[in-house]
């Protein structure tokens, strides 16, 4: 039982324009008989769901944050001092 679960995932999207799509997931069969037991306690369909949204946004998140940090890395430093100019430049426009 502590073999890895393979997952085989494909997509189909409906040419009725729904906004659900088809996902087919391959496991071992003994994985498909203990899903099987816990039918009647858990919501297959919706756990499956709910792990591939977060997994999206997690990766969606570390992108973001990768993108953030190249875009930070890209800008050169402003020189010593710029803070306390322009600090000095508001207050003295009041």
């Amino acid at each position: 039982m502590g073999i890895p679960i393979g997952l085989s995932i494909g997509l189909l999207i409906g040419i009725s324009g729904d906004s659900m799509a088809v996902v087919s997931v391959k496991v071992p069969e003994w994985v498909k008989k203990k899903m099987k037991a816990y039918n009647d306690v858990v919501n297959w369909p919706d756990e499956v769901r709910m792990l591939i949204v977060a997994k999206i946004e997690e990766v969606e998140r570390i992108r973001a944050v990768e993108e953030a940090i190249n875009l930070l890395e890209a800008i050169h430093p402003a020189p010593k001092g710029t803070a306390e100019a322009i600090v000095r430049e508001d207050r003295d426009s009041h």
